[in-house]
């Protein structure tokens, strides 16, 4: 009886939207890049960000509280982030802030250490929050991959459909793209 062949290992990344709003543009791309066909990569969303309490090294005990030890099991098993902030007062969002000060614990063991990560900021100005937003992921120990396109501004997109413009489109498969491992050849 012939054997079947094995499926191609599919790269997982795991994408964090630092907007809590269901119908923010951030949100919308955060969605397109889950929608979009990704041979051999696999995108996944995030959940339970509004979960998360404010960072409190008190509360940071074993167990961990229930969302923090949500999120950081699906960032565990990620092989890479795809971050999205929008741009709040030229920096990113505080629930991205937030979760990426949880991910960083512990600290000898983190679940953002050596991962590859890209960011993406959502903004009228971006006023530097991208160069924020890389800072921040290196300070928590993530291999940061600089996007192609950091900053996409609702100005130019389709704010009603965020998730089909083709400015979308081409910024996340780029940072996608600049995720995935390289490709072995047999």
């Amino acid at each position: 009886m012939p054997q079947s062949q094995p499926s191609a290992a599919r790269h997982r990344t795991l994408v964090l939207s630092g907007s809590l709003r269901a119908g923010a543009v951030t949100t919308q791309v955060a969605h397109a890049a889950v929608a979009q066909d990704h041979p051999g990569h696999e995108v996944v969303l995030a959940t339970s960000l509004d979960q998360l309490p404010l960072f409190n090294e008190d509360l940071d005990t074993e167990p961990a509280p229930p969302g923090v030890a949500a999120l950081r099991a699906q960032v565990s098993s990620a092989g890479s982030l795809l971050v999205l902030s929008p741009v709040n007062n030229a920096s990113i969002s505080a629930a991205l802030k937030n979760a990426l000060d949880w991910l960083s614990r512990p600290r000898d063991d983190s679940p953002l250490a050596g991962k590859p990560a890209t960011g993406l900021v959502i903004g009228y100005h971006s006023h530097g929050a991208e160069a924020h937003l890389e800072t921040i992921l290196r300070a928590t120990g993530a291999r940061t991959t600089p996007a192609p396109t950091p900053v996409l501004s609702p100005r130019t997109l389709n704010g009603n459909q965020a998730a089909h413009d083709p400015k979308v489109t081409t910024a996340v498969t780029q940072a996608l793209a600049a995720l995935s491992p390289p490709r072995t050849r047999h």
